[in-house]
């Protein structure tokens, strides 16, 4: 079973996607692979459970999303050690976030390129962050 640990700013709106997207596309094409995902400032934030336009998109997509009612989860408290992958979704965003964090330092982190609301709008990211996800399942089927 491979395992990815797809990471976002707040684990409410990109992350949260992409591991929904991933685990219905690896259903559906029996990969045998699963997602989580996590946050990297997930305390400044309000908003805990899944954003509203990746819950409309995913609706869009006919993807019943597994973990809408949870909360937030910060990186720093799941075992990022049973991860075989773990993509950040935004370089640019994420990659300052993951220098500062001692905690992630000695792991191989993959950066995408996913730019979170409202500097571009979730009819443009969450699309782009299908494709890449398709692409990713895809290389593991």
């Amino acid at each position: 079973m491979i395992r990815i640990l797809f990471v976002c700013t707040g684990n409410i709106f990109r992350s949260r996607f992409a591991e929904e997207v991933f685990n219905h596309l690896c259903k559906t094409k029996n990969v045998n692979a699963t997602a989580f995902s996590a946050g990297l400032q997930v305390g400044k934030y309000r908003q805990r459970k899944m954003y509203k336009p990746a819950l409309i998109e995913l609706k869009l997509l006919e993807i019943i999303p597994s973990r809408s009612d949870e909360d937030s989860i910060h990186i720093n408290d799941i075992d990022i050690n049973i991860y075989d992958q773990i993509i950040c979704m935004d370089g640019q965003e994420h990659k300052p976030m993951v220098d500062s964090n001692q905690f992630l330092s000695s792991y191989a982190i993959q950066y995408w390129d996913i730019v979170d609301m409202p500097k571009v709008s979730s009819q443009i990211s969450l699309p782009k962050c299908y494709k890449k996800v398709d692409e990713l399942v895809k290389q593991l089927h």
